[in-house]
């Protein structure tokens, strides 16, 4: 008899251990949705997770998260600027089964996103008047297959829709978009391809009285002079010097350069795979996200016209891996790891003629500890890093280098009602932004605060 007792309860014992692990593990892996992904690598804001498809059948979730960078810089000429925007985060899902071996979930996120301005006076600041604005939505359906009670494969399909808004202006983008302009007329009119950027900036003058003659000598070697009424001629070069002062001048005035990217929608896939011990909450997760390819109509504006076109672009690849375990009695580690192919995003509009992202990879890696305190509260934290690039310089759409934050999260639970809260502070990476691989501002001593709230219903 005593035998009996004694087993029944270790057994008891065990049960409400587990029961505890996985509430720990709800709030572990829930509370960094809107916070803690604050200034991800590269253009990330959700990180793509699909860890809803791990939920309880019959739950939903909603999440918000609202993100106030502070990033500030100055450029040579002693130009302060400030050009993080805030911005706000939503999510959904819902999961349910179809058997006890397939169940599915329907997933929300905003995987992409921009918000930068530099709201100074173009004519007399490095980047003034530069600005991005980068919206993205997903709607994704993912279904998972128990192959075992410990071993899962899962597979999605996703609509994804991106739209953007980019602005380039001051004094370091006036120059060589300027001159590309003018280059990309030039050869346009006189039917060739050898009248580059660089020649036409010297034959205007910019490099100096001998680099300009010999320019102009170049210029005049293969082109011929050009009618300018009554039957006159004039060198080539000249004529080209005088258009392109006239790019030069008119950059401020009308407006810099504008691009403008209409809603693109387009369909994408996922596939992973799981591998879990539930009794003691051991999880580990792998998804891969498949590049997609879209393409969408555009609008240019620069030196007084209109450009009307399209642009072919893809959102990257990506590769996430989730883990977690439990370590003691009510509590949970955690740890990730996400890889993104920003290298592969090239959006070349086509007055423009230059790559308007120029990112680098992101590698982002994630560690935290859950802890339930009681039956109502748990609690978390997570330690979230990216490392530096290699480049010396990074766009000045996006004037930080690597990261190093921690986000803290709690979560209150009653009955089949939950809600989860939680605040990241994040130290961004120095850089310097430039322009054609030069140096044109530098960014030091930022940071990033988000705070995001999530809902959670199990019916």
């Amino acid at each position: 008899m005593r035998r009996v007792v004694s087993t029944q309860r270790r057994t008891t014992d065990f049960g409400m251990r587990v029961t505890l692990m996985k509430r720990t593990l709800l709030c572990a892996s829930a509370l960094a949705l809107g916070a803690g992904s604050a200034m991800a690598g590269g253009l990330d804001r959700s990180g793509q997770s699909v860890l809803a498809i791990f939920d309880a059948n019959n739950t939903t979730s909603v999440s918000f998260g609202h993100v106030m960078p502070s990033v500030t810089g100055e450029d040579a000429a002693g130009n302060d600027y400030d050009v993080g925007e805030d911005y706000q985060q939503y999510g959904f899902s819902y999961t349910n089964q179809i058997n006890e071996q397939f169940n599915y979930s329907l997933i929300f996120d905003q995987p992409y996103g921009a918000d930068v301005d530099y709201n100074n006076n173009p004519a007399t600041s490095a980047l003034g008047g530069t600005f991005a604005d980068l919206n993205s939505r997903a709607l994704t359906f993912v279904g998972r297959y128990k192959v075992t009670d410990r071993f899962s494969v899962f597979a999605g399909i996703k609509a994804e829709q991106v739209n953007a808004e980019v602005g380039l202006n001051g004094t370091a983008y006036r120059t060589p978009i300027a001159l590309g302009a003018a280059a990309a007329t030039a050869n346009n009119t006189f039917g060739t391809s050898n009248i580059t950027p660089q020649l036409l900036g010297a034959n205007a003058g910019l490099a100096g009285a001998a680099a300009q003659a010999q320019a102009a000598g170049v210029l005049d070697s293969f082109l011929p002079p050009v009618p300018v009424g009554g039957g006159a001629t004039a060198p080539a070069s000249a004529v080209l010097a005088n258009q392109t002062n006239g790019a030069l001048t008119n950059f401020f005035p009308t407006g810099g350069y504008r691009f403008e990217m209409e809603d693109d929608t387009r369909p994408g896939y996922l596939i992973g795979a799981a591998y879990e011990i539930p009794d003691i909450a051991l999880r580990f997760a792998a998804t891969y996200h498949f590049e997609i390819e879209h393409k969408a109509d555009t609008t240019e504006r620069l030196l007084g016209q209109t450009i009307r076109d399209e642009v072919e672009y893809v959102t990257p690849q990506s590769l996430n891996l989730e883990f977690q375990t439990g370590i003691a009695e009510g509590t949970l580690l955690t740890a990730g790891y996400r890889w993104t192919e920003f290298s592969a995003v090239d959006v070349v509009p086509t007055a423009l003629g230059a790559d308007l992202v120029n990112l680098e990879d992101s590698h982002r890696y994630t560690l935290g500890v859950g802890r339930q305190f009681n039956d109502k509260f748990a609690g978390s934290i997570t330690l979230i890093y990216e490392p530096e690039g290699d480049s010396d310089t990074v766009s000045p759409l996006g004037p930080t280098d690597g990261q190093f934050g921690v986000t803290l999260g709690m979560r209150y639970v009653n009955g089949p009602f939950n809600i989860s809260g939680g605040i990241n502070y994040t130290k961004l990476g120095d850089a310097d932004a430039g322009v054609q691989d030069v140096a044109v501002a530098s960014f030091e001593d930022n940071s990033v605060v988000g705070i995001g709230f999530k809902a959670q219903m199990n019916f």
